[in-house]
């Protein structure tokens, strides 16, 4: 567990900064946006492959080793300051304890794992809900999580996914909190992003807790304060990197539970 949890964060980094570079040319090189980004294309690689694939050990192990490279490639060519690999080292040794605190979702053991497992057994899982009412209540969680399959730890990274987030999300609210723009022209955003950061933290601290839920209102926070600093930007144009990263968090939120997109009226 303490061996795959950092380099699959790595490797989610590594999908961040191709998909940002080569495909959407999004270019705020936050590492918390990338993240997100790089959840986002993971997802996208899920959600095809598993109409023909299962998941196995074998085929993670690959998706999660081109990550891997995708990231040390990039490492050099996108210029991030080494402070903030820094900051999100703190954050990813702090999350270590969030993720050996606390218990299983009530729902875990009637519907998350069974629908993970067969993610990873059997392709084409259309129908599932014919089987169990769970099944009925998608989750672009699931999808994810079905990809920690990796050698030598079976099915004890399930419950990683909600961590990611948590871990990028951290990330996103501090650097607003310590923008010093920000500071100076729109406190109330510093403000606001400080009681997120601490809400979330106190709040959503058992990772046990999260289920389909947690994940998606941890997400619909940052695209609140995003969408706030958007409109209240003295800039007359249009920043297009905040329209694709409203884009991928929305469609994150609506992925991981479907009842929050009752959020975009």
């Amino acid at each position: 567990m303490f061996v795959y949890y950092p380099l699959i964060l790595i490797s989610i980094l590594g999908y961040g900064f191709f998909t940002s570079k080569k495909i959407i040319k999004f270019e705020n090189y936050n590492l918390g946006y990338q993240g997100l980004v790089g959840i986002f294309s993971l997802l996208l690689i899920s959600y095809i492959s598993t109409q023909f694939l299962p998941h196995t050990q074998v085929f993670n192990l690959i998706i999660l080793l081109i990550g891997l490279i995708l990231f040390f490639f990039y490492f050099k060519k996108i210029d991030i300051p080494k402070k903030n690999y820094k900051l999100l080292s703190i954050i990813f040794f702090l999350s270590l304890i969030f993720i050996l605190v606390g218990k299983n979702h009530d729902d875990f053991h009637y519907y998350h794992f069974p629908y993970i497992i067969i993610l990873t057994e059997y392709p084409h899982p259309l129908g599932l809900g014919n089987l169990n009412h769970g099944f009925k209540t998608h989750s672009s969680i699931f999808l994810l999580s079905s990809m920690f399959s990796l050698p030598g730890a079976k099915y004890n990274l399930f419950h990683f996914a909600p961590a990611y987030i948590m871990v990028f999300s951290n990330f996103i609210l501090l650097k607003l909190i310590f923008n010093k723009k920000i500071q100076k022209n729109y406190i109330f955003i510093t403000f606001l992003s400080l009681a997120s950061l601490i809400f979330i933290d106190v709040f959503f601290y058992r990772l046990g807790e999260h289920g389909t839920d947690r994940s998606a209102m941890i997400l619909i926070i940052i695209l609140v304060l995003n969408l706030l600093y958007f409109i209240n930007k003295k800039e007359k144009k249009i920043d297009k990197n905040y329209l694709k990263i409203f884009l991928i968090i929305g469609m994150l939120i609506a992925s991981l539970k479907a009842f929050y997109l009752i959020y975009f009226v």
